[in-house]
């Protein structure tokens, strides 16, 4: 995955981004319960009037967290944004499949982030309801960012619906361990058919042109163009 530069971001927006960096550092290694907002901030590369900015701007660690992994979202979206731009070749659902796979690749490093928040919902629900919405968020940035249709009641239900095979296939990729995350990417595939199919019966997508009927057509056009001549 490529990663471009981007503009000097405003103070504040730094501070949110080295606190969330800070968590997700910090929920590596030990539970989230164990976790306070002072351990974070202390945690942070922020200077002491950045740190009192960021007692203003957060009073609960899963806020903190849920910043952490909204940045690696963003990233994720602006990236794959500047990468599909001159694809004109790929289909759109070959651009979300991409950008699935980007995104698995990119949370590889913060499995045991995932592990942490998914053990702490068991007991805490209101983390496991951030987590599916923070992954709702960013199916919505892939639908928008790849022509898949982001907005608008459909384009949530298509959003709801990505997130949903993202989640179905979370144990898979928990467990994969493979350089090339093969298990992971052979699961996603076929659970994006899945959901491809069900959304074209309920008219949520239209099928895309399949382009090798299509070239195949062209070159019977042609043919039969000649043999007219």
């Amino acid at each position: 995955m490529t990663t471009h530069k981007q503009d000097t971001p405003h103070p504040v927006d730094q501070t949110r981004r080295a606190i969330g960096s800070a968590a997700l550092a910090l929920l590596a290694d030990r539970p989230f319960s164990d976790l306070t907002v002072d351990q974070v901030i202390a945690a942070a590369d922020i200077d002491d009037a950045d740190a009192d900015l960021a007692r203003c701007l957060y009073q609960q660690v899963l806020d903190m967290v849920e910043t952490g992994l909204a940045n690696i979202d963003a990233d994720l979206a602006a990236n794959l944004a500047h990468d599909v731009a001159d694809d004109h070749v790929s289909t759109t659902r070959e651009k979300i499949f991409e950008g699935l796979i980007q995104r698995f690749e990119a949370y590889r490093s913060y499995k045991p982030v995932i592990r942490a928040m998914n053990s702490a919902s068991l007991t805490q629900p209101k983390i496991g309801l951030v987590m599916v919405n923070r992954l709702t968020h960013a199916m919505g940035q892939l639908l928008q960012v790849t022509g898949g249709g982001g907005t608008g009641i459909a384009g949530r239900i298509r959003a709801k619906g990505l997130a949903g095979i993202c989640l179905s296939v979370l144990n898979d990729w928990l467990k994969d361990d493979t350089p090339d995350m093969a298990e992971t990417i052979r699961m996603l595939d076929k659970r994006l058919q899945q959901g491809e199919n069900l959304a074209i019966t309920l008219r949520l997508i239209t099928p895309e042109p399949d382009q090798n009927a299509t070239t195949q057509t062209s070159h019977d056009g042609d043919k039969a163009e000649t043999h007219d001549k």
